[in-house]
């Protein structure tokens, strides 16, 4: 079957033999045919007209492969309108040259701007025009042109693909179920070539949206040998997300440790040691969560060094080094933009008092307090009460802790054990209240940690008071 253009920007209907042949083999996976069919009809003596297409043709083809695709579909885009000047014209090349602008770097105003005047009747152009809208950083934009879009009209090679990139814009928009879904429908339409990556995407959508286990299903099921050495990296990675997920740090350490062998880009380095880092806390071993953190801080992009900054000045916190806490807390404070200024605050004040300069922890912890960081402040600000045994205060300040956390949060926990001890210390009147914060506290604290002991001697010292009873008889 040949393929009949009819354009404003040629003089007569082109006949395309081999476009529908080259894009077959694209749905079948068979690039490297694509492209010689392409090529050689572009090579061969017919009109000028027909040589620009497939040439155009080829460039589209050529901007499936994202960057490394750039320098030979420029190539393919200058020789179609060498071929037909008046090609420039068309839907589908102002398309792939704002695809190929926004991979080079072009911002999204620049692109979108470049594109507004595109008519969407022809949806080749309109498929390329999202993923140029896409790359440039404009997943809204995109996202509304790809819902726009019907999907029986693009040839069957770009169907998935339009499904795949849906998928992409529904995540960077936060939008993790829908991403899943889209997603969900690309790998069951790919071929066999392509499904392995859309399986990664397609976890890790999964796992954003709060389904490890079946994230977990999925890996599983695709060969890791059938990715690429860089997408092998991928798997471990996503793969350590998982098993992170699913509360198994050790595991998660060894699939990032594997990732990190796949892997040479230092930025994808880096976000792969901070997994690392994260479960070497959840491990018990914060020290060398901190140590890993601080190695990577050049490798950072600059809009997450202070994040980075504040995750290591809370493993040294939990490495009980108060000193070197404090020490990064102040760089992260230095950063007037970053978001979680009011947290850095009270983590601040937390290690003052751990140590001992209770007079600059009260202070920082009502800074805090003030910007907003409500529970961690009151926290401490009870803490500090308590080491004067002002026990009124300590626990006005502690109750209004747990009213501002979420039950079960290290906030919440902390409070309430510090409360049992205050109420332990205002004696037999306050057994109730006393037996009700260790229980709810108990409940909640991991087996063999160092508050389970003193907590259930509380638990005994107010049943003594109670008779045994869990509240008072009248």
């Amino acid at each position: 079957m040949w393929v009949v253009i009819a354009s404003r920007v040629a003089t007569a209907p082109v006949v395309l033999s081999q476009l529908e042949p080259a894009q077959s083999a694209l749905a079948e996976g068979h690039y490297e045919l694509a492209f010689a069919l392409l090529e050689g009809a572009a090579d061969e003596p017919v009109s000028p007209q027909a040589r620009g297409w497939y040439r155009l043709h080829l460039a589209a083809a050529d901007a499936l492969y994202g960057p490394a695709g750039v320098e030979h579909g420029l190539l393919a885009l200058r020789e179609a309108a060498r071929e037909e000047p008046d090609l420039v014209h068309s839907p589908l090349y102002r398309a792939l040259h704002w695809e190929f602008r926004a991979l080079q770097g072009a911002k999204a105003e620049e692109v979108r701007r470049g594109l507004a005047s595109l008519q969407h009747d022809d949806s080749l152009a309109s498929y390329h025009a999202a993923s140029a809208l896409w790359w440039a950083g404009s997943a809204r934009s995109a996202k509304r042109v790809l819902l726009a879009l019907p999907e029986q009209d693009l040839p069957l090679y770009l169907r998935w693909r339009r499904w795949s990139l849906l998928g992409h814009a529904h995540a960077e928009l936060g939008d993790a179920e829908a991403a899943a879904e889209a997603f969900t429908v690309a790998y069951d339409e790919t071929t066999d070539v392509e499904r392995p990556v859309v399986a990664l995407h397609l976890a890790h959508a999964l796992l954003d949206s709060g389904r490890p286990m079946e994230a977990q299903h999925l890996l599983g099921y695709e060969p890791l040998e059938r990715l690429s050495q860089e997408d092998q990296g991928w798997w471990f990675e996503v793969s350590g997300r998982v098993e992170y997920d699913l509360g198994n740090p050790e595991r998660a350490l060894d699939r990032f440790t594997e990732a990190l062998q796949h892997v040479e880009d230092p930025v994808r380095r880096a976000d792969i040691e901070r997994e690392c880092a994260h479960a070497l806390t959840a491990l018990g071993r914060p020290r060398e969560a901190a140590v890993r953190l601080g190695a990577i801080l050049a490798e950072v992009p600059g809009d997450e060094r202070t994040t980075v900054l504040h995750e290591q000045a809370v493993a040294w916190i939990d490495a009980e080094d108060a000193e070197e806490g404090a020490r990064v807390l102040r760089d992260v404070l230095l950063d007037p933009d970053y978001p979680y200024r009011a947290e850095a605050t009270a983590d601040l004040a937390d290690c003052d008092f751990r140590r001992g300069d209770f007079v600059s922890a009260r202070e920082t912890a009502l800074r805090a307090l003030e910007a907003g960081a409500t529970g961690p402040a009151c926290l401490t600000l009870g803490a500090v009460a308590f080491e004067y045994f002002d026990l009124v205060e300590a626990t006005e300040w502690l109750e209004q802790a747990i009213t501002a956390s979420s039950e079960g949060d290290a906030t919440w926990l902390t409070a309430q054990s510090v409360l049992s001890d205050v109420f332990a210390q205002r004696g037999e009147a306050f057994a109730e209240r006393l037996l009700q914060h260790a229980k709810a506290a108990l409940a909640h604290c991991e087996p063999g940690s160092d508050w389970v002991g003193p907590l259930e001697a509380h638990v005994e010292q107010a049943k003594a008071w109670l008779f045994g009873q869990d509240r008072w008889l009248n």
